[in-house]
């Protein structure tokens, strides 16, 4: 079977208003903007999209209004990582009802689990549905770093189709890749990596700077992809460096909202304990050095 996961994919912000509440007005906007920028699928409700935060009631709302707005363009991953499996597998349920392309999930985090419950907490929530299924793998974020000889053990599972790569070593992705022996597939989760995780076996990317320069990932895929690796190279060079501007605020989910705001996209507020908005101050340091690396994606001026 031909595989259809592959490019650019957002990891979709989730906009909020001031009282932390979703606005769906927003979060259309946001999907019509980058289903307008030629990308290729969206991942939602995972770490960018703040997901961890919400309820289940709130993550099925985005997912069908993302649906919804989508209308059959693009992709759709959802992320139905939860600390309890029974909610986990509500989320994955709820989107194979509504049609979604497939699934993720972080392991169960914050206990110590050992591999045997973390595999049983995957085998559940895949075999709960017949949706695709990629393992978002983020030792940063989770604190869990598997070896590859206990990554491989997932490969018997079967919705299990590969993985969200959010660690630095691509070595040890290649070397991942290699030994399913085409089973698997995998999406570059570290911007900054994109273009060396391409070159290492990765069939595209997911994250956070795709919500704000979607251009610049779709260009870097296609010249990979058309071999014209001197120009993906130069952007790459970009991305390294917006993604360094964003990683200086806080957890960078705030810093995002902000540089869209800058591109004339309102995604509102983060939810707390993310921080809501930058301080007057830390926004017009923000913009001003976004603007001398990005003019050409800054299309408003910082009040």
């Amino acid at each position: 079977m031909e595989n259809k996961f592959f490019g650019v994919y957002a990891a979709l912000l989730t906009p909020f208003d001031e009282n932390g509440e979703i606005c769906k007005k927003r979060l259309k906007n946001l999907v019509k903007f980058l289903i307008s920028k030629g990308i290729d699928g969206l991942y939602v409700c995972g770490s960018t999209g703040e997901g961890i935060s919400m309820d289940i009631e709130e993550r099925k709302m985005v997912a069908e209004i993302v649906k919804e707005e989508a209308e059959n363009k693009i992709n759709i991953i959802v992320h139905v990582g939860f600390l309890n499996t029974k909610n986990a597998v509500k989320l994955a349920k709820h989107a194979e009802k509504i049609k979604i392309d497939a699934i993720s999930s972080i392991p169960p985090i914050y206990y110590k689990f050992s591999f045997d419950e973390i595999y049983d907490y995957y085998k559940r929530i895949a075999e709960s549905t017949s949706l695709p299924f990629f393992i978002y793998y983020i030792p940063s974020t989770t604190g869990i770093e598997l070896k590859n000889e206990d990554l491989l053990k997932f490969t018997e599972i079967k919705n299990i189709i590969g993985l969200k790569y959010t660690y630095p070593d691509i070595y040890l992705l290649q070397d991942l890749l290699l030994k399913t022996n085409g089973k698997w597939i995998a999406f570059a989760g570290s911007d900054e990596l994109f273009l060396p995780s391409l070159t290492m076996g990765a069939v595209g990317c997911i994250g956070s700077t795709q919500n704000i320069l979607p251009e610049i990932f779709v260009d870097i895929y296609k010249n990979f992809k058309t071999g014209n690796i001197k120009k993906a190279m130069e952007l790459q060079k970009r991305i390294t460096i917006a993604v360094s501007l964003i990683s200086k605020y806080y957890n960078g989910i705030t810093a995002c909202k902000t540089a869209l705001k800058f591109r004339g996209i309102d995604v509102g507020y983060g939810r707390s304990p993310t921080k809501e908005k930058l301080s007057k101050k830390e926004e017009k340091e923000f913009y001003d050095k976004w603007k001398k690396f990005f003019p050409e994606y800054c299309l408003i001026l910082n009040e």
